[in-house]
């Protein structure tokens, strides 16, 4: 029993050496770690920056879309209009009168037109 207390108390212990090595290595993981984090976050944020532009021009490329819908369906709307006016003054012979009436600035006999200006 002698022989153990000489032991300790001459021998450095062997677990306070293991102990600053632990800790050494606990904190270089932590360094990797960290560093670890740190390039995953810079991936990502080069890879938004990288596809930031592209859906910034899909989405103007959808608006312009949108804008030329709407301008194709006034079109189509008026030529719908100009249709209806051209079958309306090749069939209907009163419609015809109203408007070359109209246009012409004719008028019956007895008859008093009032024009608005517009």
């Amino acid at each position: 029993m002698a022989r153990n207390k000489k032991n300790k108390s001459t021998r450095p212990s062997r677990h306070g050496g293991y102990n600053k090595v632990r800790v050494r290595t606990d904190r270089i993981n932590a360094g990797v770690r960290f560093a670890l984090c740190c390039l995953a976050f810079t991936a990502c944020c080069a890879f938004m920056t990288a596809a930031l532009q592209p859906y910034r021009e899909l989405d103007k490329m959808r608006q312009d879309f949108s804008e030329v819908q709407a301008q194709e369906r006034s079109v189509i709307e008026r030529k719908d209009a100009k249709e209806r006016e051209l079958r309306a003054i090749e069939e209907d012979s009163e419609y015809l009168e109203l408007i070359a009436r109209d246009r012409l600035n004719y008028y019956k006999p007895g008859e008093h037109v009032f024009r608005i200006e517009r």
